[in-house]
């Protein structure tokens, strides 16, 4: 039986053309979803300056305190989780799998290496940065031309 319709003429040609070239379209497609995820996976940050400190907020959820790795060297602050192993279940649909991630941040020469903490606390990583004391941060106003 014979379909007249224009949209499964189409589909047949595209499959008679999967069938001979392969499937290149949908594996660049697949690479490129891979490669977005790996960017959208990496958390946002949020940085507060108080008077006595700075606060990182790092929006990771689907992690625990014991996955995380923060470094400070050479005044630049890094925050690393390694890829899970990934235990292979029968997903019907899987639209989020926690990553692994690296995030680096320069810190001022005004924190206080040694006082620094971190908590993490419903999804959110707080790194809290401490100011030297007696330590001012310069401004300047720059005029746009």
């Amino acid at each position: 039986m014979m379909c007249n319709n224009r949209f499964y003429k189409r589909q047949m040609n595209q499959n008679r053309m999967n069938d001979y070239y392969g499937n290149a379209r949908h594996e660049k497609r697949r690479a490129w979803k891979d490669q977005w995820m790996k960017m959208s996976s990496t958390p946002r940050a949020n940085v507060l300056e108080k008077d006595e400190k700075y606060e990182l907020h790092l929006f990771a959820p689907g992690y625990i305190k014991s996955d995380f790795t923060i470094a400070l060297i050479d005044q630049k602050l890094t925050i690393s989780v390694k890829d899970k192993e990934s235990n292979e279940a029968n997903w019907k649909r899987k639209e989020y799998s926690p990553s692994g991630f690296v995030r680096q941040f320069a810190l001022n020469e005004d924190i206080n290496s040694d006082s620094i903490e971190a908590v993490y606390e419903n999804g959110v990583l707080i790194i809290s940065l401490p100011k030297l004391e007696g330590h001012e941060t310069k401004r300047q106003e720059i005029e746009i031309s």
